[in-house]
């Protein structure tokens, strides 16, 4: 006799390889970890160019959870593993786990793909006094030795802070939430904060002129970018290394399905974001948002973890 077990397998497999056959047949839902607007959430809505060029031949649907970062990886998780549930993360997923908000990891996801990859800087208020990177790393005063940064804790730029701090013990950094690219530019232009780190796509847009020149009329003044190496929409950004910083750090856009997605469904997506890549609307929003033009799939893209995480 057949077990009630066997046949809740035999039920999973079938459902598998029928999602599998015909996918998609309806509307791909892909949750982004952070809120509308910023540059995760604009390379996702880019991507859409899937739908645009027909290339999934069905629409993309696209939910911004906002919040800290652990919110949309835990709703991703929890999805239903039905081939049609896809999550937008970067490496905040493994500092949320190593800062404790996370009681999972990566691990618990299936890869996708990698698509992309934007390095960051850390920029102060113009109204700090702060021009170099040497000042923003020196103690403020006799009797103070901090200074507030303007960080999503245990997402990216919590971690480039903490970097950054670790080379000059003599000031300390204390940290105030702040989630996302716009949050900060309005702390640092309003004094809350002395400095945030932002992508290379938001240096872009907040801080430099189209010829890469700083923006006399910006509220905020780049110190430095924590690529590897120049870019010319920075202009004469220099990196950290240059001045002596033995800090990189870029993040990797990754795409996850949850475990037990049918994985000729994760391979037909991760066709599908292979085709996109290659549509002059994202190679034109790499180039003009100062993204690297990477692509890897499945297993490989856990290597991308490792070459472009801290």
């Amino acid at each position: 006799m057949i077990s009630l077990l066997t046949l809740a397998v035999l039920a999973s497999v079938d459902a598998n390889s029928a999602v599998a056959e015909n996918w998609p047949t309806k509307a791909t839902k892909m949750k982004v970890q952070f809120g509308a607007g910023g540059t995760a959430d604009q390379l996702t809505r880019t991507l859409n160019a899937m739908a645009k060029n027909d290339i999934l031949g069905q629409p993309l649907t696209i939910i911004n959870v906002g919040g800290h970062c652990s919110i949309g990886t835990h709703q991703g998780k929890e999805a239903d593993p039905d081939g049609y549930n896809f999550v937008m993360g970067t490496i905040a997923t493994m500092g949320s786990e190593a800062s404790g908000q996370l009681d999972f990891s990566w691990r618990d996801f299936e890869p996708v793909a990698a698509t992309g990859a934007i390095c960051t800087a850390p920029l102060v208020g113009k109204g700090s006094g702060i021009k170099t990177v040497d000042q923003l790393l020196t103690k403020p005063s006799r009797n103070r030795t901090t200074r507030i940064v303007g960080a999503n804790l245990g997402a990216t730029s919590y971690m480039v802070g903490i970097m950054l701090e670790r080379p000059k013990p003599d000031v300390k950094f204390r940290f105030v939430r702040k989630w996302g690219g716009a949050s900060n530019f309005q702390a640092l232009t309003g004094g809350q904060t002395a400095v945030s780190v932002l992508s290379s796509a938001e240096v872009v847009e907040f801080a430099l002129l189209p010829d890469g020149a700083e923006n006399p009329d910006s509220a905020i003044h780049p110190l430095a970018t924590i690529g590897g190496e120049h870019n010319a929409l920075l202009g004469d950004l220099p990196t950290l290394k240059e001045l002596g910083y033995d800090v990189e750090f870029c993040i990797t856009n990754w795409w996850f399905a949850q475990k037990d997605t049918a994985q000729e469904a994760i391979h037909s997506m991760a066709n599908a974001l292979e085709a996109a890549v290659q549509t002059p609307e994202v190679q034109n929003f790499y180039g003009e948002r100062v993204f690297s033009k990477i692509y890897s799939r499945g297993t490989s893209s856990k290597r991308s973890r490792l070459t472009h995480g801290p």
